[in-house]
């Protein structure tokens, strides 16, 4: 096999796997009602935009963070934690970092990345199955629980 044709596959396997990373992300958001979205679910596509997705990620981040919130807080289960907001902004500085032109700082920073995104992806995956699991918040108003009554 050539060099060349071995490049080919890894890039293949690696976009693989980030496409599935970002449709587990938009597939979490879209668990959210609209009205606590802080971005639009297939905003997370972006992230394939070179060198626009370093600073993105600073942005996107934070909005999945709190919309993952307000989501919970609206189905009256608020989780203990940040709502992934540090593993996200880690992983954004962690990409900035990257590009230091230091060797061993690279091969450090590499592993820590690849360490926090698998870390990020499970834990987005555990709270979309989550989501998926709770009753989807009411948006009317009702003013008691008693069945009973025509609210």
């Amino acid at each position: 096999m050539t060099f060349g044709v071995v490049i080919f596959i890894g890039l293949a396997i690696g976009i693989t796997i980030y496409v599935f990373y970002l449709k587990n992300l938009q597939d979490l958001l879209k668990e959210c009602d609209q009205s606590n979205l802080q971005m639009p679910p297939v905003n997370v596509w972006l992230m394939f935009i070179p060198l626009f997705n370093i600073v993105y990620a600073f942005i996107m981040y934070p909005k999945i963070s709190e919309s993952i919130k307000r989501e919970f807080e609206s189905r009256n289960t608020p989780q203990s934690g940040d709502y992934l907001k540090s593993l996200g902004m880690t992983m954004a500085i962690l990409g900035v970092v990257g590009y230091v032109p230091v060797d061993a700082l690279k091969g450090i920073v590499g592993l820590a990345s690849l360490v926090i995104f698998i870390i990020y992806w499970v834990k987005a995956a555990e709270m979309k199955n989550k989501l998926h699991s709770l009753p989807k918040g009411n948006s009317g108003v009702r003013f008691s629980d008693n069945p009973d009554l025509l609210d």
